[in-house]
């Protein structure tokens, strides 16, 4: 048989865990293929390949949660509308778009009160859609500030958020959730003023790697939620859209976060 070929893309794409993740997977599920990450500023050479390798299983990462879905042959309803996908699959050389981000934002908010909080959402792309959708569906009122203001109030129009012209210099917020790939690269950029971070304050940063931000907020006291659990839990639903069968979690978060840690020390 031969070797079952997927993919992570994106730009920049050397800091993902994507194959670390899935390649674990294969091996505790004893699939035949191997994930490689491919780096490519551009979409359409992407989707290409695609179809031509084929690639069974695509992760789409940043930037092109949004920019891919006019490529594809399909969309599930629940991608359309978040309106970003982050997960490609082919069947049979069509290209299905769906979003895994909605199951990893559930895991990693599982037990923090939502309802009747003040939340701040930062940023208005990709990576928010599914943020922004998830608190939507849950009748929770949530506010969003961006770079991009005209971004900024289509998604609250679309999922029933309260737009902010610009970020709020201080105020007493209990969530604060950072999309935006600020402190992706080693910044020391904080994607909001750190006053906001206070003790009793809730972080959920997306981002799954160490950032300014979560170093802060930890030292502030503050509550920080990263995004590794809902990077695994996106990825073994991703894996479970590909192979047809729910994929057990073996223990990939510890795998990962010691990954991280060695990592660090080498820095």
């Amino acid at each position: 048989m031969a070797l079952l070929k997927t993919a992570v893309v994106g730009h920049p794409i050397a800091h993902s865990l994507s194959p670390l993740l899935h390649n674990a997977i294969y091996r505790n599920e004893g699939v035949d293929a191997e994930m490689t990450a491919i780096d490519n500023e551009h979409v359409e050479p992407l989707v290409e390949m695609m179809r031509t390798v084929p690639l069974g299983l695509t992760a789409i990462t940043l930037p092109h949660k949004q920019a891919v879905m006019p490529l594809l042959d399909e969309i599930d309803d629940t991608a359309r509308e978040i309106g970003a996908v982050n997960t490609v699959i082919n069947r049979d050389g069509k290209l299905i778009g769906y979003n895994t981000d909605i199951v990893g934002i559930a895991a990693a908010l599982e037990g923090v009160e939502l309802r009747g909080k003040n939340i701040l959402v930062i940023g208005a792309g990709g990576a928010a859609q599914p943020l922004a959708f998830f608190l939507h569906k849950q009748n929770i009122e949530w506010k969003c500030v961006s770079r991009n203001v005209a971004k900024t109030k289509a998604a609250c129009e679309k999922f029933g958020g309260n737009a902010l012209d610009a970020m709020p210099e201080d105020g007493v917020f209990d969530i604060i959730v950072n999309t935006t790939p600020v402190g992706l690269a080693k910044s020391d950029e904080l994607p909001c003023p750190e006053n906001l971070l206070q003790p009793g304050v809730t972080v959920f940063d997306l981002i799954y790697t160490p950032t300014k931000l979560q170093h802060v907020a930890k030292q502030k006291g503050v509550r920080v939620i990263t995004g590794l659990s809902m990077f695994v839990a996106q990825g073994l639903e991703q894996e479970r859209l590909w192979l047809g069968r729910k994929i057990p979690d073996s223990g990939y978060s510890a795998l990962l976060l010691d990954h991280l840690r060695e990592t660090s020390k080498n820095l």
